[in-house]
């Protein structure tokens, strides 16, 4: 532990310094050492459990059950329409599992997963409305980002045939429901945005482009433009993101909305200050926040967030950002970064009741274990560098 912790404030140092990775620390060959047999064992135990826990027959097949609500608070407030329910077949869940199967090389119609990813592809598929919008049980636009970055991880890596229109359907609902600030709510259209459902479209958008879906340019400086001004650029917080634009009132930041927002920035193509400096000058933004501070904002914080919250959404949610930022970033932070995180998330894992150890899932409060299984699932896999959206 005190290794891993001294290995963190080199990498500090790194960061404070303004070190930039060279090209070959960024060859996804030099992180195949990191998954480790334990992570691996861990994972096919994870994949075991997330098949057996999808449903099977009738409309919800291919789906995975989870509550379906949104984030109050600290807390998770169920959709009314579905308090009675413990857990529906839920699209952003199912699209976050399917992505777990994905991020280990698995393909629909292939190999022992195949069926799974396939039911699981129908599902999502089932729930893309006329208007793009993809929605079912009461869920919204997390869940609509989520399952608009499955269907385009999928068609990046099969070209699966007749994508391609649902694709572009819910990539232009995506662009059409950014609002005035550049950013997304849970409703579509909603006037006010945050940056946690900000993020989530935004990474869709990259990589619905990166498989050659036209996506506007405005789309992404506008939302830039949010992110930007939802930065701490002075202070002891200095490097945070803020949940909502500094004017809101009672506003807040925390390690997965700066995961969020770094996560944000390098989507959008920026990789160094120098690039995020020029945008923020060219857009009229008063002074730009610092990649490093970011970082170092991320580093600060974790710690709390896995002591505090070990079995909350925002642990899981925040890391699933953390590692696409910090594996962005690259190099020996990076590797340190990741080692920490892996080595908790192996701690944090449980073995399945009356499955001698073959399966093992992850806890979640509020959401579900579905939630947090994939999700751990997706960020232990990460070195294997199979899902394009983790690709440098």
């Amino acid at each position: 532990m005190h290794l891993r912790r001294t290995a963190l404030m080199i990498a500090a140092f790194c960061a404070l310094s303004g070190f930039v990775p060279a090209q070959e620390d960024l060859d996804p060959e030099r992180d195949r050492d990191l998954y480790t047999d334990r992570t691996a064992q861990a994972v096919d135990g994870a994949l075991r459990w997330l098949a057996s826990k999808q449903n099977r027959t009738g409309e919800a097949r291919g789906s995975w059950n989870a509550h379906v609500g949104f984030k109050i608070n600290d807390g998770y407030r169920l959709q009314p329409q579905v308090q009675d329910h413990d857990g529906l077949p839920h699209l952003g869940v199912t699209a976050l599992a399917g992505m777990a199967f994905l991020s280990g090389g698995h393909l629909p119609g292939q190999g022992p997963y195949g069926r799974v990813l396939d039911d699981a592809l129908d599902f999502v598929l089932r729930g893309i409305t006329e208007s793009g919008y993809i929605t079912a049980e009461g869920t919204r636009m997390y869940s609509h980002a989520f399952c608009l970055l499955f269907l385009a991880e999928v068609y990046g890596m099969t070209g699966r045939p007749g994508l391609r229109e649902h694709l572009d359907r819910a990539v232009e609902f995506t662009y059409k429901s950014q609002n005035d600030t550049g950013g997304w709510r849970y409703a579509p259209l909603a006037r006010d945005s945050d940056m946690s459902i900000t993020v989530c479209q935004v990474v869709a958008l990259r990589e619905a482009r990166n498989i050659g879906i036209k996506v506007p340019k405005e789309t992404i400086d506008n939302a830039l433009r949010y992110v930007m001004e939802s930065a701490i650029v002075d202070g002891g917080d200095r490097g945070a993101f803020l949940y909502q634009h500094k004017e809101v009132p009672f506003n807040r930041n925390s390690f997965a909305l700066t995961a969020a927002g770094l996560t944000t920035i390098y989507q959008a193509g920026l990789y160094s200050d120098n690039e995020v400096a020029r945008f923020c000058r060219e857009n009229g933004i008063r002074k730009a926040p610092r990649i490093s501070d970011c970082l170092t904002y991320i580093r600060s914080t974790y710690e709390a967030v896995r002591i505090d919250y070990p079995d909350h959404y925002f642990y899981y949610y925040g890391n699933y950002y953390a590692a696409q930022a910090m594996y962005t970033r690259g190099g020996a932070e990076w590797r340190s970064w990741y080692e920490m995180v892996r080595d908790d998330l192996l701690g944090m894992a449980r073995a399945a009741p009356g499955r001698e150890g073959r399966e093992v899932y992850w806890r979640s409060t509020y959401v579900g274990d579905a939630f947090s299984t994939a999700v751990a699932a997706i960020i232990l896999q990460v070195p294997k560098n199979y899902l394009p959206i983790f690709q440098r």
